[in-house]
């Protein structure tokens, strides 16, 4: 199959089934792997969710500029393990259609949860934000 194909029906899939599909899509087999991994693929699929669930026609470039970001995978600080990093923006459980909330601040920059935060050393409460 032309690489071409295999990269639209895998997009067809992540937009379906949401960020999960990643994770199934790379434990495949390597072609899947190889595509889903790279940066272009995320992006794209990040976006093709994004404007299926905001008009942004109805918003100024100005603000489209700021919220229409893409994520980036981090490394987090205390374990080490791959996390998807969002700057302020739009976010939701990644399905088509389906938007969640909408974020504007990082709680744990750097880390890819609370535990990890805490288990590093740091210090949080609730009313800290």
């Amino acid at each position: 199959m032309p690489p071409e194909i295999l990269r639209n029906i895998l997009m067809d899939v992540v937009k379906e089934d949401g960020d999960v599909a990643f994770s199934r899509l790379s434990l495949t087999c390597w072609r899947f792997h190889d595509v889903v991994s790279e940066e272009a693929f995320r992006k794209d699929a990040h976006f093709a969710w994004l404007d299926s669930v905001v008009n942004w026609s109805a918003y100024s470039s100005d603000y489209k500029e700021s919220y229409r970001v893409p994520f980036k995978l981090s490394s987090c600080l205390c374990c080490g393990d791959l996390f998807k990093d969002f700057a302020p923006g739009y976010i939701g459980n990644g399905r088509r259609g389906i938007m969640s909330a909408f974020y504007s601040t990082k709680d744990f920059e750097g880390y890819c949860s609370a535990d990890c935060f805490i288990c590093d050393g740091n210090h949080y409460s609730p009313k800290d934000n």
